[in-house]
């Protein structure tokens, strides 16, 4: 019996939606959906929705005659890429925690199931399909509501000792700074992610005694900036000045060959990247310097259900190798 093409399914489960798609063997999207993610419900209802979009791909896999050859998926949180399993919490989906992604999904389809972090797998996108194509050691930031992370060193990625590795977004830069969401102080995302932005944008204009515009986002600050607004240009300063000494340090520390900037903050714009970078060569060493490239990520919104189809490739993959 002549066996069929054999195609991949990618979950991104998020706080508000989950994205998903089929994709053929080399990793094209072939059809891609998305759907409320129930992030505020019960674990079975999120399970319920991922099974929904696990039925809808593999029946359009079988409408194209392909063979499911695997599952990945990215989430919020650490995951224990060898279980496949939440460790603890995350805050945007407050009944996920401890979640058994891989069994639960296991009790109802035979396909082998691979879960990482929603930021890791990203990273791994914009590796394998996108900015940093072609290259060994890249870094990924995600500037968004938060700021996420992803780390690939020698082509595969960091996950630390026990998969809690690489949240970038919390590292320090001022250890008697702003207090941040995960209980620590002085984190890059208390400064430089888009609620950040907002925050030091109404500060400033508050103590000038300016009226508060009665809706404040990142769009508004950068088209501000643009038509001259003082504050504005002083946030999209410190903003850049905060980024650039953060990604100095991960340079020194990681050593990249590239770093890929994404999320709706780093959409503001190439001028907006050139700051970061000068920001960044200031306080970086010389030598880890050296060819390093700062890039805007290429994928977008498909980066999270590109990656989790690099992610279920991957392990394929491995899995013949080591036969």
């Amino acid at each position: 019996m002549e066996s069929r093409n054999q195609a991949y399914i990618g979950l991104d489960l998020g706080g508000t939606f989950l994205k998903y798609a089929l994709a053929d063997e080399k990793g094209g999207i072939l059809i891609k959906s998305k759907r409320p993610s129930q992030g505020d419900q019960k674990k079975e209802a999120i399970f319920s929705n991922i099974f929904f979009a696990i039925d809808e791909m593999a029946q359009a896999a079988q409408a194209r005659q392909l063979e499911i050859a695997a599952i990945g998926m990215g989430s919020p949180g650490a995951i224990d890429y060898n279980q496949c399993r939440l460790l603890g919490n995350t805050p945007n989906l407050p009944d996920w925690g401890d979640a058994e992604i891989r069994k639960e999904i296991g009790k109802h389809y035979p396909f082998p199931i691979w879960a990482d972090n929603d930021a890791n797998v990203a990273a791994l996108a914009e590796v394998r399909q996108g900015a940093a194509r072609g290259y060994k050691y890249v870094i990924a930031i995600t500037l968004g509501t938060g700021i996420g992370g992803g780390v690939i060193i020698n082509d595969e990625i960091f996950r630390g000792s026990h998969f809690s590795g690489a949240e970038l977004g919390h590292m320090s830069i001022d250890y008697n700074g702003l207090p941040c969401g995960c209980g620590g102080v002085g984190c890059i995302e208390a400064y430089a992610s888009a609620p950040a932005m907002v925050r030091n944008y109404v500060g400033k204009l508050q103590k000038s005694r300016t009226m508060v515009p009665s809706m404040v986002n990142t769009e508004l600050i950068f088209a501000n900036a643009q038509n001259g607004d003082q504050a504005a240009m002083q946030v999209i300063d410190e903003t850049c000045e905060y980024l650039g000494a953060a990604l100095a340090s991960f340079t020194n520390i990681f050593n990249p060959e590239i770093f890929v900037i994404g999320g709706g903050v780093a959409d503001a714009g190439d001028e907006f990247m050139t700051r970061i970078w000068n920001a960044l060569v200031k306080r970086a060493m010389d030598a880890p310097l050296r060819n390093l490239k700062l890039v805007r990520a290429h994928l977008g919104n498909d980066a999270g259900v590109v990656g989790a189809i690099c992610l279920a490739m991957d392990a394929v993959r491995a899995a013949k190798i080591t036969r």
